[in-house]
């Protein structure tokens, strides 16, 4: 494996299918079982490099959809009100190319889902990070190059 990208998952059957689901894209995946400063057990999936933008797509849809719909489910202590979290953050590309994962609080996180999608808070933060990579002058009425949805 070259330039490794991790998924965290804190439970094993989902890091299973990930890495099953990863591995059918043609992406090489390990598992690595670690234990949290709580004493949880968490599951480190990572990945070799993807350079196709459309498996990187995929492979990003199956996370989201595992560690934000079917773990949050099964995480103890979840109310009505959302998943309770330590700690919660969404991962972006840079022009450099590198991966990185701007934190985000869970109560924010949790008011952010209510009203986005995960792929709107993704689309939203990097369109956040290029704009900050890339700055642009003038006012935004003037700009021709506005984000689309």
């Amino acid at each position: 494996m070259t330039e490794q990208m991790e998924y965290l998952f804190f439970n094993e059957s989902l890091a299973k299918r990930f890495t099953l689901f990863c591995e059918a894209q043609g992406v090489q995946s390990k598992i690595i079982a670690e234990e949290s400063f709580t004493g949880d057990a968490s599951f480190n999936v990572q990945l070799a490099d993807i350079t196709n933008d459309l498996i990187m797509e995929a492979v990003e849809e199956c996370y989201n959809d595992l560690f934000f719909g079917e773990q949050a489910a099964e995480i103890e202590g979840n109310s009505e009100s959302g998943a309770l979290a330590d700690a919660c953050g969404v991962q972006v590309q840079l022009m450099s190319g590198q991966y990185t994962t701007v934190a985000i609080h869970p109560e924010i996180m949790n008011k952010l889902l209510s009203v986005l999608t995960v792929n709107e808070l993704q689309s939203f933060i990097s369109q956040v990070a290029e704009d900050i990579e890339n700055p642009k002058d003038g006012p935004i009425c003037r700009r021709t190059d506005l984000p689309s949805m």
